[in-house]
């Protein structure tokens, strides 16, 4: 150790006089320093072990002593032993189950120096497996897996990845070999240390295979690259990784669902989170066929890296070829898919839906709010259809005051879609909607302030030129929302048929979701297959 036994009992007796230490416990040097390793960098790192039943929290204590950084933690037997229960069950259910940091701790018990105590320290070390296999064992799985990574990267097409994968792969063989030997500290940082030791020892395979390993960073073209790593893991002895294209597969992923919405192809993930596709992605999109293999489908370098960017974030699986799921292999990282930075694009959605940049984009709104949102959207463009009938009969009548009355229901009404495509819901009241309008950074200051001027001369007497100007408004509004094509709902069967076909889609996504919907007889929509009732043969 870098360290002598004398310092390190100086050390400990100093430190006992700072924190509060259960009486009787057991002390151990554990970390890089008693496993042989570490610098003048290295924290000392303490663990008292309690002879009781307590939950001791797993933050250390911080202090300096003689200029050093002291990390002190306690765990009482229980907890030891609950741990290395965890652990044997974790086993038992595969190596993938078992957690980093669960592994760390039993192995830091188990590789530390004995201080004081060693009766209980031996009861804490009481283990029904043996930590070499176990260790070994949980690398091999982790490089298996990254191994298989880099294979599907390469198919994806994602070469910087595919290399960043098989350099992983190859370094937790590496460290699944040198365990099996031995040399169980889980730290990757120290694998040049736990070869030396070998080496140090007369493991002439130890050399030979460091040496490999050191190798694999010298130049070769992406497929040799791979095919090098591949083999080097094998001669690590983790089987199950060749580098077989063959082997990937595409598989579906659990809580995703696809919701076209006019033109555009929506992707909902675990009922949460919504991303919109491209062309092109939403082409790519459709061409996936559980246990298809990845190279069938990347016929083009745009569908590979649209299939590249849904495994990334969730919305497909890949496969091994009769191993299952291609995991993350990264064992203190998490294991849960990318979530990209939300769209910037502001109105947030239009009739269609969201806008893709690039392949995908994530909606700035939880998928609930999305689907209400969008559900207002179509709904509030219907009502200003509705409210401007009502205007134009008012006016070709000679009654001012009905007239009055539905063009406030239009300017309102017009607020109600510029608010619900900025993502607004559930939406102000009416007397709030016009002043919201204006303060809503994302809306343009120019349709604001011509949102109030259209309030205020629907508050005076110059009917003549109501019509002209809420048209204005309106114009700007679905210019500003993407909708200017919006159906006259009310001026035939046809247009109304065009109507509720805009609406179908979203009311199928908010019924799924169970979104709010803006008036219930929105929901006879979804069932009706937007069919009245009323109407002979269901038209």
């Amino acid at each position: 150790m870098i360290i002598d036994r004398a310092e390190l009992t100086a050390l400990l007796d100093e430190t006992l006089g700072l924190v509060d230490a259960p009486p009787g416990c057991g002390a151990v040097l554990e970390g890089s320093i008693a496993e042989g390793f570490g610098n003048s960098a290295s924290d000392i790192d303490f663990l008292l072990l309690a002879d009781d039943d307590h939950d001791h929290p797993t933050m250390p204590t911080i202090v300096f002593v003689r200029g050093r950084r002291v990390e002190v933690r306690t765990r009482s037997l229980r907890q030891v032993r609950a741990q290395a229960d965890a652990v044997r069950a974790h086993v038992a259910e595969g190596f993938g189950a078992l957690p980093a940091a669960l592994l760390d701790r039993c192995q830091r018990l188990r590789g530390a120096v004995v201080l004081r105590g060693e009766d209980v320290v031996r009861r804490a070390r009481e283990w029904p497996l043996s930590l070499s296999e176990v260790v070994a064992g949980w690398y091999a799985h982790h490089s298996r897996q990254a191994m298989r990574h880099a294979v599907a990267s390469s198919v994806l097409g994602e070469d910087g990845e595919a290399l960043a994968w098989a350099g992983i792969a190859a370094r937790h063989a590496a460290k699944s070999w040198v365990a099996a030997r031995g040399e169980t500290y889980l730290e990757p940082k120290w694998l040049d240390r736990q070869f030396d030791r070998l080496v140090a020892g007369g493991d002439v395979e130890a050399a030979r295979l460091r040496d490999r390993l050191a190798g694999l960073r010298k130049g070769h073209d992406v497929v040799g690259a791979i095919a090098a790593h591949a083999a080097l893991v094998a001669d690590f002895g983790v089987d199950g990784c060749p580098a077989d294209a063959d082997h990937v597969l595409l598989g579906l992923r659990t809580g995703v669902t696809t919701w076209p919405i006019g033109d555009r192809l929506h992707v909902v993930r675990d009922r949460g989170d919504v991303f919109v596709l491209a062309p092109a992605a939403g082409r790519a999109w459709r061409s996936i066929a559980p246990g298809r293999p990845v190279a069938e489908v990347c016929t083009t370098a745009a569908a590979s890296s649209a299939l590249a960017e849904f495994h990334r974030v969730g919305l497909v699986e890949l496969h091994w070829r009769d191993g299952g799921p291609i995991a993350s292999a990264q064992p203190w990282a998490p294991v849960e898919p990318v979530t990209p930075p939300p769209s910037t694009r502001m109105p947030v959605l239009g009739l269609s839906g969201g806008a893709a940049d690039g392949h995908l984009s994530l909606v700035p709104l939880p998928a609930k709010r999305f689907a209400a949102a969008g559900m207002a959207l179509v709904w509030s463009n219907i009502m200003v259809e509705n409210a401007r009938e009502d205007l134009s009969g008012a006016l070709d009548g000679g009654q001012r005051e009905v007239a009055r009355t539905s063009g406030l229901r239009l300017l309102h009404h017009a607020c109600r879609v510029v608010l619900s495509a900025c993502g607004t819901s559930p939406l102000p009241p009416d007397a709030a909607i016009v002043t919201r309008l204006a303060a809503t950074a994302a809306v343009p200051a120019d349709l604001a302030a011509q949102a109030t001027a259209v309030e205020r001369d629907l508050g005076g007497d110059e009917w003549e030129f109501w019509l002209e100007r809420l048209d204005k408004l309106v114009n700007g509004v679905r210019d500003l929302v993407r909708a200017e094509v919006f159906p006259a709902s009310f001026d035939s069967a046809a247009a109304w048929e065009a109507t509720l076909r805009i609406g179908h889609d979203w009311i199928r996504l908010g019924a799924y979701l169970d979104a709010d919907f803006p008036i219930e007889e929105a929901r006879d929509l979804l069932t009706s297959g937007g069919a009245q009732p009323h109407r002979r043969g269901g038209g």
